[in-house]
């Protein structure tokens, strides 16, 4: 159970600062933008979605990231990443008409509405990666 809520708390937290960031145009998606973030060190971290069909894709990503030393955090589905950055589709806040995945992103730097609790959460985090 503490499993489950410990999970719950990093997803909240990464769900927050995606969220944040993107308002704050500090979040690149997609490929290009990824790529383009990681090759110009401006990504603190990435997030990749597992379920991303294009193996190449992932390997890119993660190689790139690899050669200079930004973290990737993983997460399972891209349909969750594309809901955090707006892409999917709601006709309410809970009833969803359409799921469109997005396989990765780069946040570039904190929003400022992002409390300091959650930067040490994350950045401890992403040290463990």
């Amino acid at each position: 159970m503490a499993e489950v809520e410990q999970l719950s708390e990093e997803l909240t937290t990464l769900k927050r600062v995606v969220q944040t960031s993107l308002h704050r145009g500090q979040l690149s998606k997609g490929v290009h933008e990824v790529c383009k973030a990681i090759e110009s060190k401006q990504a603190k971290f990435v997030v990749l979605a597992d379920d991303c069909s294009e193996e190449t894709y992932k390997k890119l990503v993660v190689a790139l990231a690899k050669q200079f030393q930004i973290p990737v955090w993983r997460v399972e589905k891209g349909a969750l990443l594309g809901e955090w950055i707006g892409i999917s589709k709601f006709l309410t806040k809970t009833k969803k008409i359409k799921s469109r995945k997005c396989s990765s992103v780069a946040v570039k730097d904190f929003a400022i509405e992002v409390s300091e609790a959650e930067k040490q959460f994350i950045e401890d985090k992403i040290k463990g990666l």
